[in-house]
Order: C-alpha cells, then structure tokens, then sequence
C-alpha cells in the first residue's frame, strides 16, 4: 500500500535529456501543515496540485558546456491516492512521480514518512 512521501523523499535519477544530467534529490519544497499529530509533531505533507519541488541542479555533458543546462525545475501532481485526503489535501504517496521540466517522469524511491502510516489500507 502507498505510503506518505515527505520533502525527504527522493526522485529517481539519473535522468539525462540532450546534453544534460539531472542527478536524483530529495523533493524538498514547503511541506504543508496538518492538524494531524503523529508521534508528538505535526505531520507535514507533500501535497498540491501540482507541488513545487526543489530544483535539481544541471550537470552539463558537453566540452565545452554547450548549450547551456536549463535548471532541473521539478513539479509533482498527486495521482495515485485519489480518494483519501487529510485536511483536504491528497498527499503525495508512493507509486506517485516528479516531473523534470515539465515532461520527464522521475518515480518517487524513498525514503518515506512513518512507516506505520498507510493510506488506503484496511487494518482488520
């Protein structure tokens, strides 16, 4: 079942598009506040429609560096969880990706946030 990503949560990389390599990195972003409490804290989720990610920086291949490297922009839309939603919001879970430009999908490979919270899961 999927479980919660949170802004440690990494993409998969490497990813190369033309001269450009996008290595993987944690999403990052501005997790937003819940009014769930889990272990004492407020959970915090990767939630949005879409969800800013932190750009991923460019290593360009060429020599010389030619043309130049866009900036990893990363974006992610919430698409696998689409029925529960914690404060109105459907988290961003596993199973779901980022998207590098605006076009590459880069699935989501964790880590994930407490293990023991699972969305869509029957417990009996």
């Amino acid at each position: 079942m999927p479980k919660l990503a949170s802004a440690f949560t990494n993409d998969f990389g490497p990813t190369v598009i033309n001269n450009c390599r996008y290595e993987p990195l944690p999403l990052g972003g501005a997790p937003k506040p819940t009014t769930v409490v889990v272990e004492n804290a407020p959970l915090t989720l990767i939630a949005g429609d879409p969800y800013t990610c932190a750009p991923v920086p460019q290593f360009n291949l060429n020599t010389p560096p030619l043309p130049p490297c866009p900036i990893g922009t990363r974006t992610i839309k919430a698409e696998v969880n689409t029925t529960v939603l914690i404060n109105g919001m459907h988290p961003v879970v596993e199973g779901d990706a980022t998207k590098l430009l605006g076009a590459q999908d880069r699935a989501l490979t964790g880590p994930y946030q407490y293990p023991r919270i699972r969305i869509g899961e029957n417990l009996n």
